[in-house]
């Protein structure tokens, strides 16, 4: 089950730092509970990427992204994710949410997140490609730059997020798994918000 009492808890809380400028980094302090971990005493990958959410709604929050939410009935998803795992994260450990905007395009934004745990070691790292939505449909990127008063210029992405960003762009939808159906094609003809 989704955790919307620490979703709440945690925009809450955000309320309370204060605000950020949206290319700065937001960190969030979190604890592993029992609800969270699978049959290995260990977080679950799964709940992992939820937890990750909770970093970067508390970043809207205090961004400003999340009041602007609420006055243009916006919404956010997620279009694609790369993940890489490399500590456990146990139960009751305390960890950090490490979050930041690593670039944007025209019609996505680009979310990097790492959880650090205690010692400094990273347990995971994510790469997100995000966008809000607007009844449906995307909203273009230049349009939530503008609305979040953003002058700085677009951060230059680090290689491998870049290299992330033109390999998805070749990739087929829907994918080919050997079932009978609509024949994938190329990203570039088969866009989708």
């Amino acid at each position: 089950m989704y955790p919307f009492l620490r979703l709440a808890f945690n925009l809450w809380a955000a309320r309370k730092l204060p605000p950020m400028n949206p290319l700065e980094l937001h960190v969030s302090q979190h604890r592993c509970r029992l609800v969270d971990c699978d049959i290995f005493a260990e977080m679950n990958n799964g709940r992992i990427l939820t937890m990750y959410e909770m970093g970067r709604f508390q970043a809207a929050v205090r961004m400003g992204l999340w009041a602007l939410l609420k006055e243009r009935r916006w919404g956010l998803t997620v279009a694609g994710t790369s993940i890489r795992y490399r500590r456990r994260i146990t139960p009751f450990e305390k960890y950090e949410t490490r979050t930041k905007i690593a670039t944007w395009d025209d019609r996505f934004v680009y979310i990097e997140q790492g959880m650090f745990k205690k010692n400094g070691e990273c347990a995971s790292n994510v790469l997100l490609r995000t966008a809000v939505v607007e009844k449906g449909r995307a909203v273009p990127t230049a349009r939530l730059i503008e609305a979040l008063n953003i002058t700085d210029p677009r951060p230059e992405p680090a290689a491998w997020v870049q290299n992330w960003i033109d390999a998805e762009a070749t990739r087929l939808w829907p994918p080919d798994l050997g079932q009978d159906g609509p024949k994938p094609q190329p990203r570039e003809t088969a866009r989708r918000a």
